[in-house]
């Protein structure tokens, strides 16, 4: 009877000590005393942690209020009402709990914010017991990896593989534990949210084996055939957040997808759609999974860096791609048969590399292509008559290769086109007449090829044309008047061709005019006294053709004009004395004609006085220059 009594005795103050402690001053009490005893206990080892045991910005203001109470209450403890009952016992228990959590999430919380504050990327060489790996956690994901073929069975069986390796640190080393969503019927299958976590969790293991492959000294002594004598040499210029337990939408040069409910930029793992590492310091092959783990990716932007190897057909996985820029690096081999498959791809710019082989005649299927930059690189062959196809095209750069063949009429059909650069290749035949049809066109470049017959008339019916040069090539024939039409046209280089005739008075009617090369051809007649029409004039060099008579006076109305070429022809007579009133001039050659009489005073003054620091003429029989820099 006693017993139960005092069983009796002893719920009744259980109850009375759980209904005080809801009350809110009571609970407040409490919740400083437990925050007291952490940080005396945190004090003692040296710990600086949170008075609950997390981290969060948002907590800020409530520890520094509960700093400044506990400065105030520091001499004295108050304790809860259940202390003042009989259930002393009951507090001191409560104490020794909460002590005991505090010593075990201590250094938890302390390494935890000495990541947050300054990240570095996952070092497996920093020292310390490596811990095993769960290996049946790692052969699940690894299954769910080779199903979706994002890598190859036996790059995932070697040990010493980047694919081994990031496939190691997501299972062992990544603090942010990304793992498959789980299923609950087995073959079932997934959607919605656990297909995105999946997709997440592809991703970070591709970027992490890109990670490998391109800063292991090893991989990249064996990928570019180099010797990596300082792993500072191949060190990224930025890796913030790459291989740390950051979300990888926040890995330096990673944006993901908008999320639904978290906005734009956010600490998570969802879909890339865009991975822009621009001169980046990065060395090394792009390993396949960068194609087969980002389905959902619009740009890729890894130009200027330090990469080489070939594309693979993985490339084409990339569905969803609108952006490709890959130029300035080392790749080589030929593109991608595929590359077709491409059919969002706005932007592909492979320049500066060194692909070789044939243009891929499914490039005609990227009909969405706005600019295809292929220039300096070692393509050969023909430009594929696919091309055709490409309705969306402004920009066409295919100079610097080694192309060959006529260039297609089919061009006449990308009648958006503003730029096409041909220039540097092999060339050759006629230039075609259905180019007249691109009426968009603003830069025309087919120089340094083997391009034969006359100059199109049709070209002046291109109205916009701004930019023309056919230099260096096998051209005949006369000047087409219809150029007279471009009254737009800043710069026509024609030099070192086999054109003949005169230069057409019309010409003078070409106001905007800056540069008009027209050197080493075979022209032959008068210089027009309506070259003054040219009033943009700058860059003026006629020189190794078989021009005849004076040069006319007009040319003094040039006053933009800084270099007159006119050595090697067979003009007469005296230099001009108009010459002395074109003040911006920096070069004159006068040398290997027929001129007689003495260069004028004015000219010398622009020596003394102005920019005239290249004056050349037969000085030394024919003509007399007191101020020549070099005398023939």
């Amino acid at each position: 009877g006693q017993s139960a009594s005092t069983a009796a005795s002893n719920n009744n103050k259980l109850k009375s000590f759980t209904s005080g402690w809801t009350s809110r001053k009571e609970h407040e009490e409490s919740r400083k005393l437990i925050m007291m005893a952490s940080r005396r206990l945190s004090s003692q080892n040296n710990v600086n942690i949170s008075p609950f045991g997390v981290d969060r910005d948002d907590d800020d203001d409530d520890i520094e209020n509960n700093n400044n109470y506990y400065q105030q209450q520091r001499h004295r403890i108050i304790l809860p009402m259940c202390c003042l009952d009989n259930l002393k016992f009951i507090c001191a228990l409560s104490l020794l709990a909460v002590a005991l959590v505090a010593i075990i999430v201590a250094p938890s919380v302390l390494v935890n914010r000495n990541n947050t504050e300054g990240e570095v990327p996952w070092n497996p060489w920093a020292g310390g017991k490596e811990t095993p790996l769960d290996m049946a956690r790692f052969d699940r994901i690894k299954d769910r990896i080779l199903e979706h073929r994002i890598s190859h069975a036996s790059v995932l069986e070697d040990p010493s593989s980047p694919q081994y390796k990031a496939l190691a640190w997501l299972v062992r080393d990544d603090e942010r534990h990304v793992d498959l969503p789980q299923i609950d019927d087995e073959g079932s299958k997934m959607t919605g949210n656990n297909v995105d976590d999946e997709i997440a969790l592809f991703q970070r293991y591709a970027l992490a084996v890109f990670w490998f492959q391109t800063t292991d000294a090893e991989f990249v002594e064996e990928s570019l055939g180099m010797t990596v004598e300082n792993p500072r040499d191949i060190a990224w210029n930025n890796a913030d957040g790459w291989m740390t337990s950051k979300g990888l939408c926040l890995w330096y040069g990673v944006t993901c997808h908008p999320h639904q409910s978290y906005g734009v930029k956010y600490d998570g793992d969802f879909h890339v759609a865009m991975l822009n590492l621009t001169s980046n310091n990065i060395h090394g092959v792009l390993p396949g999974e960068l194609f087969t783990a980002f389905l959902k990716m619009t740009v890729l932007d890894l130009h200027q860096n330090e990469l080489a190897g070939t594309l693979g057909r993985e490339l084409a996985n990339m569905l969803e791609l609108e952006d490709l820029f890959l130029n300035g690096n080392s790749f080589e081999g030929q593109l991608p048969d595929n590359i077709g498959a491409l059919r969002s791809l706005q932007n592909l710019n492979v320049h500066d590399n060194e692909f070789d082989g044939p243009i891929p005649v499914s490039i005609g299927e990227l009909e969405n292509l706005r600019e295809l930059g292929m220039f300096n690189n070692q393509f050969s062959g023909r430009i594929p008559l696919s091309i055709g196809n490409l309705k969306n095209l402004i920009a066409l750069y295919l100079e610097s290769n080694q192309l060959t063949g006529n260039i297609p009429p089919v061009i006449s059909q990308l009648t958006a086109l503003e730029d096409i650069r041909l220039r540097n290749n092999m060339l050759n035949g006629p230039i075609p007449t259905e180019i007249g049809e691109l009426k968009e066109l603003r830069t025309l470049y087919l120089d340094t090829n083997k391009l034969s017959g006359a100059i199109p008339t049709e070209l002046g019916t291109l109205y916009k044309l701004d930019d023309l040069q056919m230099y260096d090539n096998e051209l005949k024939g006369n000047l087409p008047l219809e150029l007279a039409f471009l009254s737009g046209l800043t710069t026509l280089y024609l030099d070192a061709n086999g054109l003949t005739g005169s230069l057409p008075e019309e010409y003078g009617e070409m106001h905007a005019l800056e540069e008009l090369i027209i050197s080493s051809n075979q022209f032959t007649g008068e210089l027009p006294a309506t070259i003054r029409g040219m009033k943009s004039l700058k860059n003026f060099r006629g020189s190794d053709n078989q021009f005849q008579g004076e040069i006319p006076v007009d040319i003094g109305k040039l006053l933009k004009l800084e270099y007159l070429m006119l050595d090697s022809n067979q003009l007469t007579g005296v230099p001009p004395v108009e010459l002395g009133e074109l003040k911006e001039l920096k070069a004159v050659h006068l040398h290997d004609n027929n001129l007689s009489g003495e260069v004028p005073e004015a000219v010398c003054d622009l020596r003394n006085s102005f920019f005239l620091n290249d004056l050349q003429a037969d000085c030394e029989d024919d003509i007399i220059c007191a101020c020549c820099t070099t005398c023939h």
